[in-house]
């Protein structure tokens, strides 16, 4: 049975698809070179073909497409001369098939397979523009490590399972406050103290009358389409099941960090954007809050794994290499709008440029410049100082000074305090 470029092929655009073209995105040569919102948009046009044992397949299309083996083995020919097995996750099966080969070609199945298929002519296209306008090239190296955490977060999102964790001591005080405090804006503020209770919140309004009306982006937007008893009952029966226990001390150091800066980064884009009439700071915290919900997944699949994730700055590694692409896709795949996945995609990229004017994104990247800069994380943070960024410099044009960030922190401190005192006042 010979091989045709569209036959059995599914769009991505089921969950389980946009998952198996997503990882080989990541994984194989050259695609893995696009930056994360490059490779999403080459993902856009990718598809996935099923292939049966022992259907022949030729080169026919090589010219239009980029084929790689994702899942079984193929067995490869010159004319009836076998010349070469193909297994995939083997580094046999992160380089195109019949990438500059003769016409005399071609392979067999020798399993039931699939292929993802990129559009080359797309590719040449994207990684052109990203050369031209590339600061620096960085190299990621993924390791067993990632496959581990990438493959069960697959999985997870290939089941419509995937929950985001909370922290049990944000949990502790959130269900003892939750029912107590009086009005919407409070309740708001008690749900923004936990990022992964945050987005749950805003997805579930998100599913009311879904297609009819427009999202929500804001955690007040959702209590009041959701209402109070529905939000409170929500909350319960999310942390009540999706509260986290770091089964190690380097994922509970990790957990703390996470939160503490989102908690902290959402306070001060709160602060930032009061300074900006056309954006709202609601929007803007939620935004913020919201920006790293891969780092949280990540650190959810690692604590299923704790005998292997023992090693801070090998934990550290896994979280850089997949933070981006898992938040991105996550917010994505929960539909939320362009300016949440933008943040998640964009907000790391620290030597951008663009016209126009100031974003949600721009103001989340300016708070994660601030804590690094008043409290940083390390010394070898891959942060860099904001003095001579383009982006600093357009935010001072707005009214917001970088260079003055103890002022905004005790700001936005002063907010999480508030919050803290209502939490504890319940």
């Amino acid at each position: 049975m010979a091989f045709k470029s569209d036959s059995n092929a599914t769009a991505a655009n089921s969950d389980e698809n946009a998952a198996i073209v997503l990882a080989a995105a990541g994984a194989v040569s050259p695609v893995n070179e696009l930056n994360a919102i490059n490779r999403a948009a080459l993902c856009k046009t990718a598809s996935v073909v099923h292939v049966q044992r022992n259907d022949q397949i030729k080169p026919e299309n090589s010219h239009r497409w980029l084929m790689y083996l994702v899942e079984g083995s193929l067995t490869l020919y010159s004319g009836k001369e076998e010349v070469g097995v193909i297994n995939a996750r083997t580094p046999e099966a992160l380089k195109p098939m019949f990438q500059d080969k003769g016409a005399s070609l071609s392979a067999r199945t020798s399993t039931v397979a699939k292929i993802v298929k990129f559009g080359r002519e797309q590719l040449d296209i994207l990684l052109r523009e990203q050369q031209k306008n590339a600061v620096s090239v960085v190299d990621v190296q993924v390791g067993e490590l990632d496959n581990l955490i990438f493959d069960d977060i697959v999985e997870a999102m290939s089941t419509h399972s995937v929950t985001l964790p909370s922290s049990s001591e944000s949990a502790a005080k959130i269900l003892v406050a939750y029912s107590k405090v009086a009005g919407i804006p409070q309740l708001a503020e008690v749900i923004q103290c936990d990022p992964g209770l945050a987005v749950h919140i805003v997805r579930s309004a998100n599913k009311v009358d879904a297609g009819t009306t427009e999202s929500t982006s804001s955690i007040r937007g959702a209590i009041t389409r959701l209402g109070v008893e529905e939000t409170q009952r929500s909350i319960a029966d999310f942390l009540q099941r999706n509260t986290m226990v770091p089964a190690n001390e380097t994922i509970e150091k990790r957990f703390r960090r996470l939160i503490k800066r989102t908690t902290l980064s959402a306070a001060i884009v709160q602060v930032l954007s009061k300074e900006l009439s056309h954006l709202k700071p609601e929007v803007a915290m939620l935004i913020a809050l919201s920006a790293d919900v891969g780092e949280l997944l990540i650190l959810k699949y690692a604590n299923k794994h704790a005998d292997r994730f023992n090693d801070e700055q090998e934990l550290a590694g896994v979280i850089d290499n997949l933070r981006v692409i898992i938040s991105g896709w996550l917010m994505s795949s929960w539909e939320f709008p362009d300016e949440f996945v933008d943040a998640c995609h964009t907000a790391r990229d620290w030597y951008r440029t663009h016209n126009g004017e100031i974003t949600y994104t721009d103001l989340v990247t300016a708070a994660l410049l601030i804590i690094q800069s008043e409290m940083p994380d390390s010394e070898q943070s891959a942060i860099p100082s904001a003095d001579n960024l383009l982006l600093a410099r357009r935010l001072q044009q707005s009214g917001i000074d970088l260079t003055q960030p103890g002022e905004i922190v005790k700001a936005a401190t002063s907010r999480i305090v508030t919050v803290q005192a209502l939490l504890k006042a319940s």
